[in-house]
């Protein structure tokens, strides 16, 4: 008797009869046995280490990433839905995790935890009715586009249409609209979209659909209230779903609750903040920051303008100094020095760079980290060298006479495009292509704006890495686009000859200074 306390794992069958179950898998012997109609195991599913071995009439998980035909065997009758989905989950988790880390998910050796959404989803009930789905679409999609598998796809399809039914009708139901099930399904929803999502030829609508779905899985976060979030389940879908609702605010350019000091501190009571925590308190407050520029430069009194953009530099240099703080914390957890590139095993086998750092099993986390403050870096400088610029252009004795080297968001920028063949490796699963999508973006958005002499050697970079992404089945450059065009509001058409460039322009104010103006400023 083990998992759900007071209930046992055994097939259903077994548990009617009340009889006791050996837990073979697909169906189990006692059943087989007896000549009865196993009715398998629909309450749970696990994550598994290795390839199982066959038994009986079991199909074996085809080996990982594989290229070959659809491992899946479409069993359409009721008494073996069970097997089939069991196995679509475990093929899935196969190629969305790490090589060899899917059954014990190991902390980074600077306490970092690599848990994520997708590890609370075996311990749900995934009986629910829009969990189920929910899933389940993901999975077959993932399965359908790696394996080629059309008839995957198609069901796939035909899933997510009855999950977003299911989730209709769930947000109206004030008893269920607060379970873990329902934030497990809105994310997986989310992750959908952006992998799969729709194919139409309105450019914005699969973004709109990811935004629309995060949205809503930060409104359900917000009903629940801080208070709701304290278990160890809730706490990691909270986790996750906070750093979406972050991106998403920043992205948009606006605040939202996750901001305020209820929702920075209420979910963490149960346990300490790790380091990637403190880095999303810093991220939550940009979207402030981005705001605020944008009504300075909307307001018609220049004077009042004035006095606003000084109290937003100094509001900007605060949380610059609050992110430098963190950084310190990050080093003094580390054996050397921190990188400025993130490489793979191969790449640090073949350069003797100083700024090479070997990254063992287990520091994935570290990894997907510090591009996420790399991300941090490029918005925040940008930010702070476009306010200085129009405060020394206006009034020179307000602002010092220079930055500091530090802020240079080129150098962030530059560090993302050189470690994303970290993340994009086949055996990083879909995991690191998830994570690595927020600062794939800002780096590429940044290019496109940028006047630095290397800019465009450096967006040619990214844009190889997405057409390799692409390669592989994973249309995120498609998705880039879709989202960027649905959360820029500045930029409604597409009658620019590059849209995404004047849009990433526009994004980042058009004041991106080249580094020969900085070497000027600095002499």
């Amino acid at each position: 008797m083990v998992g759900v306390p007071g209930r046992s794992k055994g097939c259903k069958t077994c548990r009617k009869r009340k009889k006791g179950c050996d837990l073979q898998q697909p169906f189990c012997g006692n059943c087989i046995r007896g000549g009865l109609i196993c009715e398998g195991y629909a309450r749970q599913w696990t994550f598994i280490a290795n390839e199982p071995v066959p038994r009986g009439n079991a199909t074996a998980v085809v080996a990982r990433r594989s290229p070959a035909k659809s491992p899946l065997t479409f069993l359409p009758d009721q008494l073996n839905r069970t097997a089939f989905e069991t196995q679509s989950v475990s093929i899935f988790f196969d190629l969305y995790f790490p090589a060899n880390e899917r059954q014990v998910l190991k902390s980074s050796t600077v306490g970092l935890d690599f848990r994520n959404w997708i590890t609370v989803v075996q311990k749900l009930d995934l009986e629910d009715v829009a969990l189920r789905p929910a899933l389940l679409a993901f999975c077959l999609a993932r399965i359908g586009v790696s394996h080629n598998d059309q008839a995957a796809r198609e069901q796939a399809i035909k899933l997510y249409g009855t999950a977003l039914k299911e989730m209709n009708l769930r947000i109206r139901d004030n008893r269920r609209i607060h379970t873990d099930e329902t934030l497990a399904a809105g994310k997986l929803m989310a992750q959908y979209e952006m992998f799969h999502g729709s194919t139409s030829p309105e450019l914005k609508t699969r973004g709109t659909n990811w935004k629309t779905h995060t949205e809503g899985v930060t409104m359900l976060t917000q009903v629940r209230g801080p208070h709701g979030l304290v278990s160890e389940n809730a706490r990691l879908l909270f986790k996750d779903s906070r750093l979406s609702a972050v991106i998403t605010a920043i992205v948009s350019r606006k605040p939202n609750f996750l901001a305020t000091t209820p929702w920075r501190t209420l979910p963490f009571e149960s346990k300490p903040k790790d380091l990637s925590d403190e880095l999303h308190d810093v991220m939550a407050m940009i979207p402030i920051l981005l705001e605020e520029s944008d009504l300075i430069h909307a307001c018609q009194d220049e004077g009042v303008a004035h006095k606003r953009r000084i109290r937003l530099f100094l509001q900007c240099r605060a949380t610059d100094d609050t992110l430098r703080k963190w950084l310190a914390d990050l080093s003094l957890r580390l054996p050397s020095p921190l990188p400025s590139v993130i490489r793979t095993p191969a790449e640090q086998n073949e350069t003797s760079e100083h700024d090479c750092f070997s990254f063992e099993l287990g520091d994935h986390m570290l990894a997907i980290t510090l591009a996420l403050y790399w991300s941090t870096c490029i918005v925040l400088h940008s930010l702070i060298d476009m306010t200085f610029e129009s405060l020394r252009s206006s009034s020179p004795t307000d602002v010092p006479g220079r930055l500091p080297d530090h802020i240079d968001p080129h150098r962030s920028a530059t560090s993302i495009s050189r470690s994303i063949g970290y993340f994009i490796r086949p055996e990083m699963g879909l995991w690191g292509v998830q994570l690595i999508g927020f600062p794939l973006g800002v780096a590429l958005m940044y290019f496109l704006s940028s006047e630095e002499a290397n800019a465009d050697e450096e967006r040619r970079r990214l844009s190889g890495n997405i057409a390799a992404l692409s390669q592989m089945g994973l249309s995120l450059g498609t998705f880039l686009t879709s989202l960027q065009a649905a959360t820029v509001p500045w930029f409604a058409t597409d009658e620019s000859e590059n849209p995404w460039r004047t849009r990433s322009r526009l994004w980042f104010g058009g004041n991106i200074r080249p580094q020969a103006r900085r070497d000027e400023d600095q002499r």
